[in-house]
This record gives structure tokens, C-alpha cells and sequence, in this order.
């Protein structure tokens, strides 16, 4: 089995890109940087994260289960990441956001996310489809034609690609995220640009 051992930058994503300097909305947040690096030269990877500055990774030749980091999904110790929203988008409250990745995969992510509670606008359309489970505070979701949806934890909800609204937090806002690599390494990408 081989190790590779890469820097992490923010989230708990193992990587070696830069930051993005410019970020789409709340994607650009949960993954926080590009990792197309993982990539390396095996054919399968199980990759985990969380935790320290420096992770090693390890390339396995068959897939194996991950077990979710039970601290990091009840928001011990997750990481702070840099603000993301304009401020013009931040509508009411902070945003001071932390989370961890807890599994990058070849076809999936999966991330903790959590924000202090606040509303902001989501003016440009949602560029992913994102599974959402609330894993306590709440979430308020209003379509652009103005019809709210309230998710409390326990709740799961789609966001689906193109969505535009509002999109509050109250309480100790936590959930639990999973979006397809591809289409949110593409949306990482076009908040680089």
C-alpha cells in the first residue's frame, strides 16, 4: 500500500493547489480547494480527511468502507474555514464557516459544514445538485418565486443544480453534505476564474 502524504490548506482537503482567491457562493466553501491531484497514478483510491495540517493518504487496490469521523459530524473540532459570501449576499447575521471533508472518492464528497446563524442570497444559480442532511440547528430554504421550506435536523432535502433564493441558518447550523466529484471539482474551477 502506498502513502502519499500531502499539505492540507482549509476544510480538511488534502491538496497542493493554491486557495481560491475568487469563490462561488457556498461550493466554493465546502470543498475550499481544487483536489484533481488525488488522482495519482493508482487505479483506486479511498481518500479521507480531517484533522491535522499534514494527512496521509492511503492508495488501496480494492475499495474498502470509510467510516464517517463521528466527532467531526457532531462538530468537534472542525476546521475554520474563510469566508465565502459577498458581502452584499450576507443579508442578516455571520458567517464565520468551519467543516472538514470527511471522504473525497472517485464519484462523491462528502463534508461537514457548519455557520453561525445568518441569511444570505443566492443569486447565481446553485452549481451542483447537493444532498443536504441537517444535522442540528435550522435551515431555511425560499425559492426565487418565493416558497419557503423549512429543514430541521434530521431532515434531508435536495438543492438542486440552478437553485436561486435564500438560504438561512438558525441556531448551531450543522449538516452534513454530498455533491458529485466532477460537477463540484467543475464548480470549484469556475470560482478559481
Amino acid at each position: 500500500m502506498a502513502v502519499l502524504t500531502l499539505t492540507r490548506t482549509r476544510f480538511g482537503v488534502p491538496t497542493t493547489l493554491r486557495p481560491a482567491k475568487k469563490q462561488t457562493g457556498r461550493i466554493g466553501c465546502m470543498g475550499l480547494t481544487l483536489c484533481a491531484v488525488l488522482l495519482v497514478a493508482e487505479p483506486t483510491l479511498a481518500e479521507q480527511a480531517g484533522g491535522n495540517t499534514m494527512e496521509e493518504i492511503k492508495t488501496q487496490t480494492t475499495p474498502s468502507p470509510v467510516r464517517m469521523n463521528p466527532d467531526k459530524i457532531a462538530g468537534v473540532d472542525l476546521t475554520a474555514g474563510e469566508p465565502f459570501l459577498a458581502p452584499e449576499d450576507l443579508l442578516e447575521g455571520n458567517h464565520r464557516p468551519r467543516g472538514d471533508a470527511l471522504y473525497w472518492g472517485k464519484e462523491l464528497v462528502v463534508e461537514i459544514y457548519e455557520d453561525d446563524p445568518g441569511t444570505h442570497a443566492i443569486t447565481n444559480p446553485f452549481p451542483v445538485d447537493e444532498y443536504v442532511m441537517v444535522l442540528s440547528g435550522k435551515l431555511i430554504l425560499t425559492d426565487a418565486d418565493g416558497q419557503m421550506q423549512e429543514f430541521v435536523a434530521g431532515d434531508s432535502l435536495m438543492v438542486p443544480k440552478g437553485f436561486t433564493g435564500t438560504w438561512q441558518m438558525l441556531g448551531n447550523y450543522r449538516e452534513l453534505i454530498v455533491v458529485e466529484r466532477e460537477s463540484y471539482e467543475n464548480a470549484l474551477k469556475a470560482g478559481e476564474e
